[in-house]
């Protein structure tokens, strides 16, 4: 308890003493959702979402059975499950890190009771009296253009809630596109907690020269992948796209990540991930779904040797007790982070879980003297195939 404690104490004025592993495991394998927290939005075109949403003490809000529908076709499962699993932020003056969503929890007592102005349009979604997430439907511009006549815009399905660390704040939203795309984003505000006369770890912001202490927040989440029917035969593909010696043509190739892996993103080489169905297809090629980074600019792989921060994504196989990408509970066997995870099971056409990391260095302005600008950061899963032709 008193490491907890010492973690717990440098993030601002409220000190909150948790079990963060009091609440539910990570989703069974068959899901049920319990009554009154079904999310179902049929936008401009007719694409349908639908999912299952649960407020955590940790992770704040939790979606699964998460299905996606686009006009005139079936309707099919992309993820069991998804969350934001862990935010460790370190200091850039050394201090210990800080391990927000276990230490703290976004949820809880520390969800923001979100207000009706918040969610104009909107639909205000409750856990234990308090207001925790805005369901709402916003422009998200042209679903195509083609020359000057032919252009479909349409909508989006929102869905935000927000949390209060101390003096920050953090915005998570999950935004549904017309075609499929998921977009996963979490947004930085609030006020600087930790200052310093020191200018190698701080800017200075005030006239004696104080400033703000620096720092990195590593975003992980964690997506449990069940596409289509089943959610036990699964397929992780690495494509890559690689110069040739005359660096005027690229070649692809197509490799399967047959078992637990850690991996890096690399805008040279041209490289990312899909995760494929096993059995379906769109009557051409398997239904898949690819893992689209973005904000890759501040990516950070820690100064402490940290080995859960030498890699941008994972991929394991699923187990109920790896919920939390790092201080994981190690009872009953499990590991602490997810470097542990990956420990060479079999993934190939099993049940596949994808971590995703983001890196995002804050050093202050002067502008976040009294309120730090909202950062976003986030990235997308794009649906590769789900369809044969496009069917917006």
């Amino acid at each position: 308890m008193l490491s907890m404690i010492q973690k717990v104490l440098p993030l601002g004025a409220v000190v909150l003493f948790l079990n963060p592993f009091a609440s539910a495991e990570a989703r069974p394998g068959n899901p049920s959702c319990p009554s009154g927290q079904t999310l179902q939005s049929t936008l401009t075109t007719g694409a349908s979402w639908s999912m299952c949403w649960e407020a955590r003490d940790q992770e704040g809000i939790v979606l699964s059975d998460i299905r996606y529908q686009a006009p005139g076709q079936n309707q099919r499962r992309v993820l069991g499950e998804m969350s934001l699993s862990q935010i460790q932020r370190n200091y850039d003056d050394g201090s210990a890190a800080e391990y927000l969503v276990t230490d703290f929890g976004l949820g809880g007592s520390n969800f923001i009771n979100l207000s009706n102005s918040e969610c104009s349009g909107g639909q205000l979604k409750y856990s234990g009296g308090k207001a925790v997430m805005c369901q709402s439907q916003k422009d998200s511009g042209f679903i195509y253009k083609y020359g000057t006549n032919v252009a479909v815009s349409g909508k989006a399905l929102s869905l935000v809630s927000a949390s209060q660390l101390g003096s920050y704040s953090y915005t998570q939203e999950w935004v549904f596109h017309e075609n499929g795309t998921i977009e996963p984003r979490i947004g930085l505000s609030g006020s600087i907690n930790r200052t310093s006369y020191d200018p190698n770890f701080s800017w200075p912001m005030q006239q004696d020269g104080k400033g703000g202490i620096g720092f990195v927040d590593n975003y992980f989440w964690r997506m449990d992948f069940d596409l289509g029917t089943s959610n036990s035969n699964d397929i992780v593909e690495q494509i890559t796209s690689s110069l040739d010696v005359s660096r005027t043509k690229r070649s692809k190739s197509i490799s399967t990540v047959s078992s637990e892996a850690a991996r890096n993103f690399s805008p040279e080489v041209k490289r990312f991930w899909r995760v494929r169905d096993g059995l379906q297809t769109n009557g051409v090629s398997s239904i898949s779904y690819e893992l689209v980074l973005l904000n890759y600019d501040h990516q950070s792989t820690g100064a402490n040797g940290e080995s859960w921060l030498a890699n941008d994504v994972f991929f394991t196989r699923y187990n109920a007790c790896e919920r939390f990408a790092v201080d994981n509970s190690t009872s009953g066997g499990c590991g602490a982070n997810v470097k542990d995870f990956t420990n060479s099971q079999n993934i190939n056409s099993n049940d596949v879980v994808v971590w995703n990391r983001l890196s995002y260095h804050h050093l202050a302005r002067d502008e976040d003297d009294n309120i730090i600008g909202m950062r976003w950061n986030g990235f997308k899963l794009l649906p590769r195939d789900w369809h044969s032709v496009n069917p917006l």
